[in-house]
């Protein structure tokens, strides 16, 4: 076991191999544990780093340090203090959720980046909603201009969360939820804490925004969401359950608290390295990308974004699928995503 100490907090993390390096993050179920196949399989060629995220396996449980901006700090700290200039991150469900904010912060650090299984919803404005950083005519038909950016999820200075502060946010999150015909009953919010008692709750539950992650992750229930991927009977499930009681559930809603799916496309939008965009199609967690979605995120960059999907996959194609790491070699190994050949894979390459 291997461990480093970013500002007094404990961060767990193996590595394993020589050659360039390969970072790799976990999602909301698991840990650094369940990427040892893919460990294996790069080690070859690469040095591959696997870390515990704030809240979950080894690392710290220290809820203030919970929010998205601690985690996407603690990724750079780490970095930092390993001596890693640059690295190739491989990362799924809430770690691909992080490191597309993390490459759009840090673009020069991250050559590719691959997600599997990452929050990528339909914000309801497509049709609307002209693709970040695409380069449209002017009014007058002449010169193009660049589209604005997209806001950033968050100022860069990390934001101290602290238990009763990511608990408001879900709550928050929940009722605004609610107000978008999303149906969460009153006994699944939590119960008020002190600090919750200084709120109006009833102003809470009348709100409404956009927030489709919190419905999925407001419970913080590692073991509920590991039941709707396998059955209890499967072996993925026993190795996944493994690192349910390292878990803190309030870092899977904490996680959610910021969510805009309109800001997360567009931060995908323009990232700058080739990226790959992997999920499967049975996943229950995330659902898979709309055509729209995929159609969003990949027009005009379609040499630099490879949008997967692979059938018969639910929420974990490294372990549940041979393809992926098939997939994950070619990704690194190529210059030019247009000459990957892809065997059984469904391969989207759709304009808008």
């Amino acid at each position: 076991m291997s461990a480093i100490s970013f500002n007094g907090e404990l961060v767990h993390y193996e590595v394993l191999g020589r050659g360039r390096p390969v970072l790799l993050i976990h999602g909301w179920v698991g840990s650094w544990r369940y990427w040892v196949p893919t460990m294996q399989q790069l080690q070859a060629k690469y040095r591959v780093y696997a870390l515990d995220l704030y809240g979950f396996g080894d690392s710290g449980k220290n809820p203030s340090r919970y929010s998205l901006e601690h985690q996407i700090a603690l990724i750079d700290d780490f970095m930092n203090q390993l001596g890693i200039p640059k690295a190739a991150i491989i990362a799924h469900g809430l770690g691909g959720m992080l490191a597309i904010m993390f490459a759009r912060r840090y673009p020069e650090r991250i050559p590719k980046l691959l997600v599997a299984s990452a929050p990528l919803f339909d914000p309801g404005d497509l049709d609307r909603r002209t693709p970040a950083g695409r380069k449209v005519l002017s009014s007058a038909g002449r010169a193009p201009i660049e589209q604005p950016q997209p806001e950033e999820f968050s100022s860069n200075a990390p934001t101290a969360m602290s238990a009763s502060a990511a608990m408001r946010a879900a709550l928050i999150e929940a009722a605004r939820a609610r107000g978008n015909g999303i149906p969460i009953p009153d006994t699944a919010l939590p119960p008020p804490t002190p600090d919750d008692m200084t709120m109006d709750r009833a102003k809470i539950l009348s709100a409404s925004t956009s927030n489709p992650l919190m419905p999925i992750l407001l419970h913080g229930n590692v073991q509920a969401l590991l039941a709707k991927c396998f059955k209890k009977t499967e072996i993925f499930y026993e190795k996944l359950d493994v690192d349910s009681p390292k878990t803190d559930g309030r870092a899977i809603i904490a996680s959610a608290a910021s969510f805009d799916a309109g800001r997360m496309l567009d931060t995908m939008r323009l990232l700058p390295m080739q990226t790959a965009i992997i999920h499967g199609m049975d996943d229950p967690i995330i659902p898979v990308p709309s055509d729209d979605v995929w159609s969003y995120i990949s027009v005009d960059k379609e040499s630099s974004v490879l949008p997967i999907t692979l059938p018969g996959v639910r929420h974990f194609p490294m372990l549940e699928e041979d393809r992926f790491m098939g997939v994950v070699n070619d990704f690194l190994e190529t210059d030019d995503l247009n000459k990957l050949a892809l065997r059984d894979v469904r391969w989207r390459r759709r304009t808008r």
